[in-house]
């Protein structure tokens, strides 16, 4: 049901009186809420098992926060929903290792894949809300969404805990933390942090997904806002062009991305930055008005994600310690949201000047990226040479 109100959120945060900036400044409150759940995260997940943690923390992360947006009346709701939503980056730790910590890592790519589909099924349904939007508008029409999200999410929870099993890596990491303090997990985590600065692969990998992590941020609060504005297309059909994306993500997951092989991740992922700085171009150079032109972006967009998504999961997977995925991935979120965090209120700021300027931020972002995958992809040669 995520997939219902999703391309609704920045414009119901406007709706109920947000500006750019304080939505912005909302984003970045809970990035930060992200870089600290970070910390926590991997510490928490090899101390109660990826299931338990996935279980109370899909609860903190989720249900809370979907209860306090549906009842929202001014920005405060936002900004305390959003220091619960932090604990988000705890459960995308405990969910990922829950899913692929027993699988050989030749299926990774196909494991996300089909993880994608399933998520993007749901985007079948958007349209839905475009009726519901037309019909009795966008504030109460969300509320009613993020209601049913919280119902959808509760249930969720449970549905997991009962049908999943700990994995193995789960089960001795937790042998090992039995008796020890979550402080003294976390005191002993600095030799994980001092390997990981060491490590010239995984920071490059941190810095490629911080990136991405970055413009993927702006362009879902701030596309929206944009399309709905300036260039002046009715709120109710950001819902069609949700499900005009999920259809060629999902096709895409399907025919495309299981033919991938993550250990060749160059062309895919460029292609997929290509097409961010394409859209971010086309964004800043469209008239008011322009359906069709929107349709083009959304297209581009999601052609971008389904390339983007499952090798940018794989290869943060893939360049840590196996054994220490948990406390890793924990740091790598909190380094990623450290440089996400203020890109948000940055993007908010330069909304207030011009609806268009974020997304010369969001070309900048694809850029790095870009640059990064290429110094990534020479030191994957350069070892392959040698050995």
């Amino acid at each position: 049901s995520y997939g219902l109100f999703a391309p609704f959120v920045s414009v119901y945060m406007a709706g109920i009186g947000l500006t750019p900036t304080l939505i912005g400044v909302v984003a970045t409150i809970g990035l930060i809420s992200q870089v600290i759940w970070s910390v926590l995260g991997g510490v928490l997940t090899d101390k109660f098992g990826r299931r338990l943690t996935t279980l109370v923390f899909d609860f903190i992360a989720w249900v809370i926060p979907a209860f306090l947006w549906m009842i929202a009346q001014d920005y405060r709701y936002f900004i305390v929903a959003a220091l619960f939503n932090g604990a988000c980056r705890v459960t995308e730790g405990s969910w990922t290792l829950l899913m692929i910590e027993d699988s050989p890592e030749e299926k990774l790519i196909r494991i996300f894949s089909i993880g994608q589909i399933s998520a993007h099924i749901s985007g079948f349904f958007a349209p839905v809300a475009y009726f519901f939007v037309r019909r009795y508008d966008m504030v109460p029409t969300v509320r009613w969404l993020y209601g049913f999200f919280f119902a959808c999410m509760f249930i969720k929870i449970i549905l997991v805990y009962i049908f999943s099993k700990e994995t193995s890596v789960g089960l001795r990491r937790m042998e090992e933390s039995r008796g020890k303090s979550i402080a003294h997990r976390l005191w002993d985590s600095r030799r994980v942090l001092v390997t990981m600065l060491k490590s010239r692969r995984i920071m490059l990998t941190i810095a490629f997904i911080a990136c991405f992590t970055g413009l993927r941020s702006v362009s879902d609060m701030f596309w929206p806002l944009l399309v709905t504005g300036s260039l002046g297309i009715a709120a109710e059909n950001l819902s069609v062009f949700s499900t005009i994306k999920t259809l060629l993500m999902l096709c895409s997951y399907i025919f495309l991305v299981p033919r991938l092989n993550l250990r060749r991740f160059r062309n895919p992922v460029g292609l997929g930055l290509a097409l961010f700085m394409a859209m971010a171009v086309c964004m800043l150079l469209m008239p008011p008005g322009a359906f069709a032109f929107v349709l083009v972006t959304v297209l581009m967009e999601g052609a971008a994600l389904s390339l983007l998504i499952p090798f940018s999961s794989g290869l943060q997977m893939v360049n840590v310690d196996k054994e220490e995925r948990a406390r890793m991935l924990g740091f790598f979120y909190a380094f990623c949201m450290l440089f996400t965090s203020p890109m948000t209120t940055i993007a908010g700021v330069l909304a207030d000047i011009d609806a268009s300027l974020p997304f010369v931020l969001i070309f900048c972002l694809a850029a790095a990226a870009l640059l990064i995958t290429r110094k990534l992809w020479n030191m994957d040669q350069r070892e392959t040479v040698t050995e």
